[in-house]
């Protein structure tokens, strides 16, 4: 009798081990739990390879769509001026002579971005290539938010969130750029996915997986050491990850490690002094937007509806909270907090936040779509959900896309329209030597790349406490116009903006030593068109 019994249950499992497709099937995930393999053939095993397929359908349509938002029209807008820093940080890596002199190396971020990009800069002036592998994280990411959500809340939660992921506005607009937020949110992305398979399994070297990636995203951006708080808040809130102690201590190790290696490797070349300096600069500097931009800006950029979407699901699936929820409001909330309170707010800096975001929101839609028993009515109200909030993030993502040239002139938000245009002029007009006075150090960035003359921005801090060590004050523009130390100076629409009153002293100078405009560009700007955007004037002492 006792070998009867165990008859049955052995020849299923011999089964089971014989056919590969049973061994996939017992996979299948739902609402993060492993569920049994319906038989083959049967009804349930039918509706089971559909969903498979349904998902994979939609992994797809969010990896093609994610491509071709963040490669097409690539090179329609030149580099804005943190892009030229970075593309001239990479030529320098690569001993390019063009950009030697004007871009040092050691500025205020680490190097591993610029390391891999740099092998496409050896020579000439380029900005596409950078771009391209930006691209490449950023779809790259949309592959992991696919992996997170389906070990947090299912493959079809994967799904929803990589296809949200991969339409934002916010992370398409950074990922078409030559910046290091995109790339960090990759390894961010990837610490993620590691605890989440600490949580799964249990496994401990997961932990110190995910403490490496951690180490990698600070190693792309020194902002990113923020999430070893997060990582800390995550296990002090989840206290059964805590053991073993020495997973625990080998992971922080294995991050700190990695997070110091940039400030030991520029002690070591000698360049710990200019690296201190630059310290000194990030903790001092001035705010740069108001206290309520990243409540009033940048969430019109990640989706109104797929926030709304997010904190809906946290309220009314509350009851199912866990060490889930835990991570990924860690991931969200930490670094919210942390630049919040930080004076500098740039727009790319809450892009960490966006994998976990989407995948909050692709669980509340998944829920609705798979809510037991099935019924009609909630079936389509979830799909109407899942395609309205994909439609209000795809259509001012194609509009980011195919309108570069609408820029404000946002820091971080896009490339500057006619920056690259006016330093390709310069570079063939101007004579080698000459010196450019500019309104900021932002467009003296894009003039130096694209032109390699030597330009000093009139809004620079004479306070070395107030300015980033790579610029030169101008103590006195107007003895330097008329010793004839600048022959060109250079207005441009996006900095004067931001600077209302160095633009109004720059025109008067313009003005004092007749300076004549020899070269404009224009574009769209503010909403109005074919508005100037950047002036070349030849001034005379």
């Amino acid at each position: 009798m006792d070998g009867e019994a165990l008859t049955q249950p052995g020849l299923r499992l011999a089964k089971q081990r014989a056919n590969p497709l049973d061994r996939l099937l017992s996979l299948v995930v739902r609402a993060g739990e492993p569920v049994r393999a319906p038989e083959e053939g049967s009804a349930t095993a039918v509706l089971v390879a559909r969903g498979r397929s349904i998902d994979f359908g939609i992994l797809s349509v969010a990896i093609l769509f994610g491509t071709v938002l963040r490669v097409i029209q690539l090179g329609a807008v030149g580099f804005n001026s943190d892009e030229a820093v970075y593309g001239g940080q990479a030529a320098s890596l690569a001993g390019n002579p063009d950009y030697v002199n004007n871009f040092p190396v050691v500025r205020a971020h680490p190097l591993l971005f610029q390391m891999l990009a740099s092998p496409f800069y050896r020579s000439g002036v380029h900005d596409v290539p950078g771009r391209y592998l930006s691209a490449v994280f950023g779809v790259a990411t949309i592959a992991l938010v696919f992996q997170l959500g389906r070990l947090l809340y299912g493959r079809r939660a994967g799904a929803i969130a990589a296809l949200l992921l991969a339409v934002m506005p916010y992370h398409v607009i950074i990922s078409r750029q030559m910046l290091l937020d995109g790339p960090m949110t990759f390894f961010a992305t990837a610490a993620m996915v590691c605890l989440a398979q600490l949580g799964k399994t249990g496994r401990m070297a997961w932990l110190v997986a995910a403490a490496s990636c951690v180490g990698l995203a600070s190693l792309t951006k020194e902002t990113g050491a923020i999430l070893l708080v997060s990582t800390f808040v995550f296990l002090s809130l989840a206290p059964r990850f805590w053991r073993p102690v020495r997973y625990v201590v080998a992971a922080a190790l294995a991050a700190l490690l990695l997070v110091a290696t940039y400030p030991v490797v520029t002690a070591m070349s000698g360049a710990g002094r200019s690296g201190a300096s630059y310290l000194v600069w990030q903790l001092s500097r001035r705010p740069n937007n108001d206290f309520l931009f990243y409540l009033t800006v940048v969430p019109t950029s990640i989706g109104v509806l797929l926030i709304a979407a997010a904190t809906v699901g946290l309220i009314f699936l509350r009851h199912r909270s866990s060490w889930r929820e835990v991570l990924l409001l860690a991931w969200i909330l930490v670094p919210f907090v942390f630049f919040e309170v930080w004076p500098v707010k740039g727009f790319p800096y809450l892009v960490m936040l966006t994998p976990a975001l989407a995948v909050l929101a692709a669980r509340a839609l998944s829920a609705l779509v798979d809510r037991e028993p099935r019924k009609l009515l909630t079936l389509g109200a979830g799909v109407v959900a899942t395609v309205a909030v994909f439609a209000s993030l795809t259509v001012p993502s194609l509009v980011s896309v195919f309108s570069p040239s609408s820029s404000s002139g946002l820091a971080g938000a896009g490339g500057s329209p006619g920056g690259r245009e006016a330093g390709r002029w310069v570079d063939v007009h101007v004579p080698q030597g000459a010196r450019l006075m500019t309104l900021g150090p932002s467009m003296g960035n894009i003039m130096e790349y694209y032109s390699g003359r030597r330009a000093d921005g009139l809004s620079v801090s004479a306070n070395p406490l107030h300015r980033n060590p790579s610029y030169l004050p101008i103590p006195n523009p107007d003895g330097a116009l008329r010793s004839g130390d600048y022959q060109y100076v250079i207005w441009d629409a996006y900095s004067a903006k931001r600077s209302p009153t160095f633009a109004a002293r720059e025109l008067a100078l313009i003005r004092k030593y007749h300076g004549r405009a020899v070269h404009t560009e224009t574009a769209t700007f503010d909403g109005k068109a074919k508005q100037p955007v950047v002036v070349i004037y030849e001034v005379q002492p």
